[in-house]
């Protein structure tokens, strides 16, 4: 699966997690489960794209990590 995150960074993503806030991305995939989903609800190695601003209402992700499920964070 494939999440897009609003956040300025990976690193802001990863502090949040690490205090424990609840992070929701969107899945815009049209043969998955598309909607919203809670980052730590991913599973190990599924890709997070981080965006700030979109375009004509799409995101355009400026870093891209994989969730690491034992650690909760990105990689």
């Amino acid at each position: 699966m494939k999440i897009y995150v609003q956040a300025n960074s990976k690193k802001e993503v990863n502090n949040w997690l690490a205090s424990g806030i609840h992070i929701y991305g969107y899945n815009y995939s049209m043969f998955e489960d598309a909607g919203w989903h809670d980052i730590s609800n991913l599973n190990d190695g599924d890709v997070v794209a981080i965006f700030s601003k979109t375009t004509n209402g799409s995101p355009v992700p400026k870093s891209w990590g994989s969730y690491d499920a034992k650690k909760n964070r990105l990689k």
